[in-house]
């Protein structure tokens, strides 16, 4: 009798669930933008899939996109999008390419003339969250899981493009796992990344861009002028 009752409380033990591990405590918001600021300047290159939701606040209509990302220090970036069509942007850090292969055309800029916006500039590893922005946990903003982080930015010198960027964070990694930029005209720009990679080695060929043959190339530039 005694067996069985030890078989059977041993049996009871196995089938209950674990008791669940002590959740982490929660850390401050100034540690938790250290913490990513960390992880993006530790990283040499970034790499992931990504998708892209935009919403009109005028037409109250979405659209959705779907492609890889890559960045690489210093400044180098490329967003292949790959649904519902195909168009690369690619820059060195000093020109900015758009390339429409369907429409065989392409458009370059120059960034000396038009620099990047604060969240881009971040990710290809310029500048300082701390600095270019009051960063706030962002409250009840729908976006992640209450795992998460959610860190609003706003930028400290007026930006039209940009209103708030939210940034929800991996609260184990620091990961930024989804980016979204409002406007000043309540559009929202929904991005978020799967598939992150991080010190890949990416070859320096990824960032560069020579229009194929028949290609008509349209120098932004100069446009207007």
């Amino acid at each position: 009798m005694w067996l069985l009752s030890s078989l059977l409380a041993l049996a009871a033990a196995a089938a209950a669930p674990a008791a669940a591990p002590a959740a982490a405590p929660r850390l401050d918001v100034k540690t938790v933008a250290a913490e990513v600021q960390k992880r993006y300047d530790s990283a040499t290159d970034f790499r992931a899939r990504f998708t892209q939701t935009l919403t009109s606040a005028a037409m109250g209509r979405k659209t959705s996109s779907s492609g890889e990302v890559m960045f690489k220090k210093p400044g180098r970036m490329r967003w292949d999008y790959e649904k519902p069509d195909k168009s690369s942007y690619i820059s060195d850090g000093n020109l900015l390419w758009l390339y429409e292969p369907d429409d065989k055309q392409a458009f370059k800029q120059d960034l000396k003339a038009s620099q990047l916006p604060a969240a881009l500039a971040f990710l290809t590893g310029k500048g300082k969250l701390a600095t270019e922005f009051d960063i706030t946990f962002a409250a009840k903003s729908g976006y992640g899981t209450p795992a998460d982080y959610v860190l609003s930015l706003s930028p400290k010198s007026g930006q039209p493009q940009v209103k708030t960027i939210l940034f929800v964070v991996d609260p184990k990694t620091f990961d930024v796992r989804e980016s979204v930029i409002i406007d000043g005209q309540s559009n929202v720009n929904d991005l978020t990344f799967s598939d992150i990679r991080v010190n890949t080695r990416l070859p320096d060929t990824q960032f560069k861009f020579t229009p194929p043959a028949g290609v008509r190339v349209i120098d932004t530039g100069k446009l207007g002028k």
